[in-house]
């Protein structure tokens, strides 16, 4: 029992508050004071534009790209992962370089806003690919469009986290910008069963076809909410971030004992995450309901969106760790479910409606995602902090966005290529026997669920709870702006 009290002592600040310490200030944007709807509007107004082609860009294109232009999928397995090398670099080098921008408009603005140029741009170019084009093709766009990636959502979370100080206002960030992120995804979902009902298009299914009207139509409605964002939500507060270095980066990433515990446990999920990529493959192929696909994933998204207050609630309540994993438990099993349907038994009318019962039972867990890590990296980026009294939220949610972009990208390439030794065939009437069917079920439903309870359990262990990061802010905030450098947590008490 001495031992476990010193571990949890030595990883976090001490749970009892022995001296008083003067609270934080509440003025500012970055304060503890509530923030405005209007400006969790603002700033959520810029989570709804990217959504809206991420996961077609993420989920649905590498298998359009296999079926309709006939790329192996195992080569787009591999390219993906390959891809994620460059990401190491460029993760690291926008975070740390958003941490040192100085401009009128703020750090982090100038950063989202190229970023969503570039995004725009190699969107265009993997929508409507040329004649022809192999993988050479899809790897070059698909490298600059997760850049641009990168470039908008590390800068966009990292202000996030600088906008309130407060453990419950975090969660009502994350909150709002996972509503438009998940607006986005209705929204993207809704367009090709519009399209159809007009008569513009033969069909509801996705395709690449489909995704080039989409971008189209979807162009100058991301670049509205850009500049609604940019220009209505302000820029945030941070501590002194003077003395920011790489050795002094990575010296306040090794002794943030949270950050790890937070680190291992979601690149564990994200893994299985990654594989989940493979699930179009899974109801187009499979199950056979393609042209029901926008339909399933519009429900998945709006139970999504009237999900998320209720998770707000609920990690606020029992805490943001333990919210996530019950979350990740619930949707891993729902999912399993899917084990038991016969699409041969069954019309393609009933087996979307089973799908769509179960999908949205995982569609209410999933919710907890878009509300927990985000807003928990943000209290770690508090500890580092405090520790070393330099800001470094930009490089935090860098090295987050990388390990999670690593993880999804070995989940997702390792699907493909167990696809590929199940001999799976995604082509237009491939017959797939029972060999090849129980790997595709393995490889997206059983593998991943695994995955994600695996990273949720030791989520659960996450030390920095409400009332330690009440205790974390009010010491920061009793810090002189000068002091610098690492805080011995020794003298801090016992818990």
């Amino acid at each position: 029992m001495m031992k476990s009290a010193t571990i949890r002592q030595a990883a976090v600040p001490a749970l009892d508050d022995p001296a008083p310490v003067a609270a934080p200030a509440t003025g500012g944007a970055g304060s503890a004071r509530q923030l405005s709807t209007f400006t969790l509007l603002a700033y959520a107004a810029m989570a709804l534009g990217p959504a809206i082609f991420s996961l077609a860009i993420n989920v649905m294109l590498p298998q359009l790209y296999a079926k309709e232009l006939g790329l192996s999928l195992e080569a787009i397995g591999v390219t993906l992962l390959t891809i994620r090398v460059f990401d190491a670099f460029s993760d690291q080098v926008v975070g740390y370089l958003s941490d040192r921008t100085r401009t009128r408009i703020g750090a982090r603005k100038p950063w989202m806003i190229a970023g969503t140029i570039l995004t725009l741009v190699s969107c265009y170019y993997l929508f409507m690919p040329p004649a022809g084009c192999g993988i050479t093709y899809f790897a070059a766009w698909r490298l600059a469009y997760d850049i641009g990636w990168t470039m908008t959502t590390v800068t966009f979370y990292a202000w996030g986290a600088e906008l309130s100080v407060d453990y419950r206002d975090r969660s009502r960030i994350t909150g709002y910008s996972g509503i438009s992120t998940n607006m986005g995804v209705v929204i993207k979902n809704l367009a090709p069963i519009v399209l159809f009902w007009l008569g513009l298009t033969r069909s509801s299914s996705f395709s690449l076809e489909m995704f080039k009207a989409l971008f189209w139509i979807f162009l100058p409605i991301i670049v509205v909410l850009t500049a609604v964002s940019v220009i209505f939500t302000p820029s945030g507060t941070a501590v002194a971030r003077q003395g920011l270095d790489i050795p002094g980066l990575a010296r306040s990433m090794r002794t943030n004992k949270p950050f790890w515990t937070f680190v291992i446990g979601f690149f564990v999920a994200a893994f299985g995450q990654g594989m989940l990529a493979l699930l179009f493959t899974f109801y187009d192929s499979h199950l056979k309901i393609g042209p029901w696909y926008p339909y399933l994933m519009m429900g998945f998204g709006g139970v999504t969106v009237l999900s998320i207050p209720a998770w707000v609630r609920m990690a606020n309540r029992i805490g943001k760790h333990r919210a996530y994993t019950v979350a990740m438990i619930m949707g891993s099993v729902s999912i399993q479910a899917f084990w038991f349907i016969d699409p041969r038994a069954h019309t393609q009318g009933t087996v979307a409606l089973i799908g769509a019962v179960i999908l949205f039972l995982v569609a209410f867990s999933s919710a907890c995602s878009f509300v927990a890590p985000a807003s928990m990296l943000a209290d770690v980026v508090d500890y580092g902090t405090w520790r070393t009294g330099t800001a470094r939220a930009g490089s935090y949610f860098a090295f987050y966005s990388l390990i999670t972009k690593i993880a999804m990208a070995i989940g997702s390439g390792l699907g493909f290529t167990l696809l590929g030794r199940f001999h799976y065939d995604v082509t237009e009437g491939g017959g797939n026997g029972a060999f090849a069917t129980f790997g595709l079920l393995f490889t997206v439903l059983l593998l991943p669920g695994i995955l994600q309870i695996a990273g949720g359990m030791v989520i659960w262990h996450f030390p920095l709870t409400k009332r330690r990061h009440d205790i974390l802010q009010r010491r920061i905030a009793s810090r002189p702006a000068a002091e610098i450098g690492p805080r011995p947590l020794a003298r801090e008490g016992t818990s």
